[in-house]
Protein backbone atom coordinates (compact mmCIF):
# COMPACT_ATOMS: atom_id res chain seq x y z
CA UNK A 1 0.00 0.00 0.00
CA UNK A 2 2.98 2.31 0.60
CA UNK A 3 5.81 2.72 -1.44
CA UNK A 4 8.74 4.60 0.34
CA UNK A 5 11.08 5.21 -2.75
CA UNK A 6 8.07 6.76 -4.63
CA UNK A 7 7.43 8.89 -1.54
CA UNK A 8 11.25 9.92 -0.83
CA UNK A 9 11.02 10.81 -4.66
CA UNK A 10 8.15 12.70 -3.63
CA UNK A 11 9.53 14.32 -1.17
CA UNK A 12 12.50 15.53 -2.98
CA UNK A 13 10.57 16.75 -6.16
CA UNK A 14 8.57 19.47 -4.22
CA UNK A 15 10.85 20.02 -1.40
CA UNK A 16 11.89 23.75 -3.11
CA UNK A 17 8.00 24.67 -3.48
CA UNK A 18 7.44 23.05 0.33
CA UNK A 19 10.05 24.97 1.79
CA UNK A 20 9.33 28.42 0.20
CA UNK A 21 5.64 28.52 1.45
CA UNK A 22 6.94 27.24 5.05
CA UNK A 23 9.29 29.76 5.53
CA UNK A 24 7.36 32.79 4.42
CA UNK A 25 4.37 31.31 6.18
CA UNK A 26 6.30 30.84 9.41
CA UNK A 27 8.35 34.19 9.12
CA UNK A 28 4.79 36.07 7.87
CA UNK A 29 3.02 34.99 11.56
CA UNK A 30 6.55 35.62 13.84
CA UNK A 31 6.61 39.00 12.02
CA UNK A 32 2.50 39.56 12.79
CA UNK A 33 3.16 38.09 16.31
CA UNK A 34 5.86 39.73 17.56
CA UNK A 35 5.74 43.47 15.94
CA UNK A 36 3.83 45.53 17.58
CA UNK A 37 2.53 47.37 14.94
CA UNK A 38 1.46 44.20 13.25
CA UNK A 39 0.14 42.84 15.90
CA UNK A 40 -3.43 43.84 15.73
CA UNK A 41 -3.80 42.52 12.44
CA UNK A 42 -2.84 38.92 13.40
CA UNK A 43 -6.12 37.32 13.14
CA UNK A 44 -6.85 39.94 10.06
CA UNK A 45 -4.46 39.06 7.67
CA UNK A 46 -2.44 36.56 8.95
CA UNK A 47 -4.78 33.84 9.97
CA UNK A 48 -7.42 35.51 8.28
CA UNK A 49 -6.07 35.12 5.24
CA UNK A 50 -2.63 33.69 4.72
CA UNK A 51 -3.01 30.43 6.25
CA UNK A 52 -5.30 29.51 3.09
CA UNK A 53 -3.61 31.39 0.46
CA UNK A 54 -0.23 29.98 0.91
CA UNK A 55 -0.64 26.68 1.39
CA UNK A 56 -3.67 27.13 -1.17
CA UNK A 57 -1.24 27.92 -3.61
CA UNK A 58 1.15 24.78 -2.53
CA UNK A 59 -1.27 22.12 -2.87
CA UNK A 60 -2.38 23.80 -6.11
CA UNK A 61 1.05 22.96 -7.42
CA UNK A 62 1.46 19.60 -5.81
CA UNK A 63 -1.39 17.87 -5.98
CA UNK A 64 -1.33 18.97 -10.07
CA UNK A 65 2.55 16.64 -9.86
CA UNK A 66 1.73 13.97 -8.14
CA UNK A 67 -0.95 12.60 -10.52
CA UNK A 68 -2.10 14.43 -13.60
CA UNK A 69 1.37 15.91 -14.16
CA UNK A 70 3.43 12.45 -14.18
CA UNK A 71 0.92 10.72 -16.56
CA UNK A 72 0.92 13.97 -19.28
CA UNK A 73 4.72 13.96 -18.73
CA UNK A 74 4.83 10.15 -19.40
CA UNK A 75 6.98 9.44 -16.11
CA UNK A 76 4.43 7.68 -14.39
CA UNK A 77 4.67 4.59 -16.84
CA UNK A 78 7.95 4.36 -15.24
CA UNK A 79 6.60 4.34 -11.99
CA UNK A 80 4.09 1.95 -12.96
CA UNK A 81 6.23 -0.47 -14.82
CA UNK A 82 7.81 -1.40 -11.55
CA UNK A 83 5.91 -3.25 -9.45
CA UNK A 84 3.91 -0.78 -8.01
CA UNK A 85 0.20 -0.58 -8.29
CA UNK A 86 -2.19 1.98 -8.67
CA UNK A 87 -3.71 1.88 -5.75
CA UNK A 88 -0.36 1.87 -3.68
CA UNK A 89 0.83 4.98 -6.18
CA UNK A 90 -2.37 6.90 -4.89
CA UNK A 91 -1.80 5.89 -1.35
CA UNK A 92 1.74 7.53 -0.99
CA UNK A 93 1.06 10.46 -2.27
CA UNK A 94 -1.93 11.33 -0.39
CA UNK A 95 0.29 10.15 2.82
CA UNK A 96 2.76 12.37 1.55
CA UNK A 97 0.20 15.84 0.26
CA UNK A 98 -1.69 15.41 3.84
CA UNK A 99 1.76 14.87 5.64
CA UNK A 100 3.29 17.32 4.27
CA UNK A 101 0.77 20.20 5.06
CA UNK A 102 1.27 18.94 8.99
CA UNK A 103 4.32 19.17 9.20
CA UNK A 104 4.14 22.83 7.42
CA UNK A 105 1.13 24.04 10.11
CA UNK A 106 3.60 22.39 12.53
CA UNK A 107 6.12 24.48 11.62
CA UNK A 108 4.56 27.35 11.98
CA UNK A 109 2.46 26.63 14.76
CA UNK A 110 5.94 26.68 17.02
CA UNK A 111 7.59 29.53 15.64
CA UNK A 112 4.61 31.35 16.85
CA UNK A 113 4.32 29.47 20.55
CA UNK A 114 7.78 30.34 21.14
CA UNK A 115 7.20 34.11 20.09
CA UNK A 116 4.05 34.30 21.98
CA UNK A 117 5.89 33.09 25.08
CA UNK A 118 7.93 35.88 25.02
CA UNK A 119 5.51 38.67 23.59
CA UNK A 120 1.95 36.81 24.67
CA UNK A 121 -1.30 39.80 22.98
CA UNK A 122 -3.97 40.58 24.89
CA UNK A 123 -7.22 39.73 23.40
CA UNK A 124 -8.51 43.17 23.62
CA UNK A 125 -5.41 44.38 20.91
CA UNK A 126 -6.60 41.87 18.40
CA UNK A 127 -9.71 43.56 18.25
CA UNK A 128 -11.69 41.86 20.65
CA UNK A 129 -12.16 44.71 23.32
CA UNK A 130 -14.87 42.61 24.83
CA UNK A 131 -12.36 39.32 25.67
CA UNK A 132 -9.94 39.30 29.17
CA UNK A 133 -7.12 37.61 29.05
CA UNK A 134 -3.72 36.77 26.35
CA UNK A 135 -3.70 35.00 23.48
CA UNK A 136 -2.43 31.35 25.08
CA UNK A 137 -0.72 28.74 23.74
CA UNK A 138 -4.02 26.71 23.18
CA UNK A 139 -5.89 29.00 21.14
CA UNK A 140 -2.97 29.32 18.93
CA UNK A 141 -2.85 25.24 18.28
CA UNK A 142 -6.95 25.22 18.07
CA UNK A 143 -6.74 28.18 15.14
CA UNK A 144 -3.96 26.18 13.31
CA UNK A 145 -5.84 22.85 13.91
CA UNK A 146 -8.74 24.13 11.69
CA UNK A 147 -6.31 26.24 9.35
CA UNK A 148 -5.16 22.98 8.95
CA UNK A 149 -8.29 20.58 8.12
CA UNK A 150 -9.68 23.37 6.04
CA UNK A 151 -6.24 22.93 3.96
CA UNK A 152 -6.32 19.31 3.81
CA UNK A 153 -9.85 19.46 2.35
CA UNK A 154 -8.50 22.07 -0.24
CA UNK A 155 -5.77 19.74 -1.15
CA UNK A 156 -8.34 17.19 -1.26
CA UNK A 157 -10.33 19.33 -3.78
CA UNK A 158 -6.87 19.72 -5.91
CA UNK A 159 -6.09 16.34 -5.35
CA UNK A 160 -9.44 14.97 -7.15
CA UNK A 161 -8.37 16.87 -10.12
CA UNK A 162 -5.29 15.30 -10.57
CA UNK A 163 -6.71 12.04 -10.29
CA UNK A 164 -9.76 12.50 -12.74
CA UNK A 165 -7.71 14.02 -15.18
CA UNK A 166 -4.75 12.77 -17.56
CA UNK A 167 -3.86 16.27 -18.91
CA UNK A 168 -2.27 18.48 -16.54
CA UNK A 169 -3.86 21.65 -18.25
CA UNK A 170 -7.26 20.30 -17.59
CA UNK A 171 -6.13 19.44 -13.44
CA UNK A 172 -4.09 22.99 -12.95
CA UNK A 173 -7.40 24.86 -14.47
CA UNK A 174 -9.95 23.57 -12.02
CA UNK A 175 -8.13 23.16 -9.19
CA UNK A 176 -6.62 27.25 -9.97
CA UNK A 177 -10.43 27.57 -10.57
CA UNK A 178 -11.39 26.42 -7.16
CA UNK A 179 -7.93 28.19 -5.06
CA UNK A 180 -8.58 31.08 -7.27
CA UNK A 181 -12.54 30.94 -5.86
CA UNK A 182 -11.95 29.82 -2.28
CA UNK A 183 -8.87 32.87 -1.42
CA UNK A 184 -10.63 35.46 -3.40
CA UNK A 185 -13.90 34.69 -1.70
CA UNK A 186 -12.44 34.64 2.03
CA UNK A 187 -10.08 37.61 1.21
CA UNK A 188 -12.96 39.51 0.27
CA UNK A 189 -14.82 38.29 3.34
CA UNK A 190 -12.08 39.12 5.79
CA UNK A 191 -12.03 43.18 3.90
CA UNK A 192 -15.79 42.83 5.36
CA UNK A 193 -14.26 42.67 9.26
CA UNK A 194 -12.36 45.33 8.34
CA UNK A 195 -15.59 47.66 7.70
CA UNK A 196 -15.78 47.20 4.28
CA UNK A 197 -19.91 46.56 4.58
CA UNK A 198 -21.65 43.82 2.55
CA UNK A 199 -18.02 41.78 1.95
CA UNK A 200 -18.43 39.33 4.98
CA UNK A 201 -20.72 37.20 3.79
CA UNK A 202 -18.69 35.88 0.56
CA UNK A 203 -16.86 33.63 3.33
CA UNK A 204 -20.00 31.47 3.10
CA UNK A 205 -19.26 30.67 -0.46
CA UNK A 206 -16.30 29.03 -0.36
CA UNK A 207 -14.86 25.86 2.04
CA UNK A 208 -13.49 28.32 4.44
CA UNK A 209 -16.73 29.50 6.08
CA UNK A 210 -16.07 26.27 8.49
CA UNK A 211 -12.63 27.88 9.29
CA UNK A 212 -14.16 29.87 12.77
CA UNK A 213 -10.69 31.28 14.36
CA UNK A 214 -13.22 33.42 16.20
CA UNK A 215 -15.12 30.34 18.29
CA UNK A 216 -11.59 29.33 19.18
CA UNK A 217 -10.56 33.17 20.84
CA UNK A 218 -14.41 33.18 22.36
CA UNK A 219 -13.86 29.73 24.35
CA UNK A 220 -16.59 27.70 22.49
CA UNK A 221 -16.48 24.42 20.69
CA UNK A 222 -18.08 25.58 17.38
CA UNK A 223 -14.77 25.28 15.84
CA UNK A 224 -14.96 21.79 16.36
CA UNK A 225 -18.03 20.63 15.38
CA UNK A 226 -17.51 23.07 12.02
CA UNK A 227 -14.87 20.79 11.06
CA UNK A 228 -16.95 17.89 10.72
CA UNK A 229 -17.24 19.36 7.03
CA UNK A 230 -14.09 20.11 5.72
CA UNK A 231 -13.12 16.34 7.19
CA UNK A 232 -16.31 14.49 4.85
CA UNK A 233 -14.89 16.97 2.18
CA UNK A 234 -11.63 15.64 2.53
CA UNK A 235 -12.29 12.45 2.55
CA UNK A 236 -15.05 12.20 -0.47
CA UNK A 237 -12.84 13.77 -2.37
CA UNK A 238 -9.62 11.40 -1.88
CA UNK A 239 -11.51 8.53 -2.25
CA UNK A 240 -13.29 9.40 -5.58
CA UNK A 241 -9.85 10.55 -6.70
CA UNK A 242 -7.93 7.69 -6.22
CA UNK A 243 -10.76 5.47 -7.18
CA UNK A 244 -11.26 7.41 -10.45
CA UNK A 245 -7.29 7.22 -11.53
CA UNK A 246 -6.94 3.54 -10.62
CA UNK A 247 -9.82 2.58 -13.07
CA UNK A 248 -9.44 5.07 -15.54
CA UNK A 249 -7.77 4.56 -19.13
CA UNK A 250 -3.96 5.58 -18.30
CA UNK A 251 -2.13 6.77 -21.92
CA UNK A 252 0.94 4.62 -21.31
Amino acid sequence: MFSFPLFKQTVKSNSVIWSAMTLVMTVLCIQFAAMDMTQELLFVIFYGMMTTILPGIYVLVTANKLLSSQVDSGSMAYVLSTPTRRSTVVFTQIVYLIGSLVVMFTVQTIGHLIVNNFTPIALAKLGYADLAGNLSGTMILQVNISALIVCIAMAGACFLFSGIFSASKYSVGLSGTFIGITVLANMLAMFGKLGVGGLENFKYLTICSFYDYESVLYGVNDWIFKMIFPIGIAVVTYVIGSTWFCKKDLPL
